[in-house]
């Protein structure tokens, strides 16, 4: 739990991998969106921000990764479905 001072404006979103491998240590990768409350400022994650997550991933653990998605808006745009067709390997 983390206490925060102020006038309840803003937010800290959290991505999060957890990296699972037989004779591996288990790994956790994570990104953080901060939303300071400011107009026009966005609230959350893009699918760019999950696409260079998974990327990071990817480039950290030098494996091929298999990814499970709940139904998070953002999960599901076209652009981030076009990304994981291009890049099946």
């Amino acid at each position: 739990m983390v206490r925060v001072r102020g006038r309840n404006r803003g937010r800290v979103n959290i991505a999060g991998v957890v990296c699972y491998r037989a004779g591996h240590r288990s790994r956790f990768f994570f990104k953080l969106h901060i939303w300071h409350g400011r107009r026009g400022e966005p609230k959350a994650f893009s699918w760019r921000q999950y696409r260079d997550l998974i990327v990071m991933t990817h480039i950290q653990l030098d494996t091929p990764v298999v990814w499970c998605w709940d139904n998070l808006n953002v999960h599901l745009v076209k652009e981030l479905a076009d990304f994981a067709e291009e890049h099946q390997d």
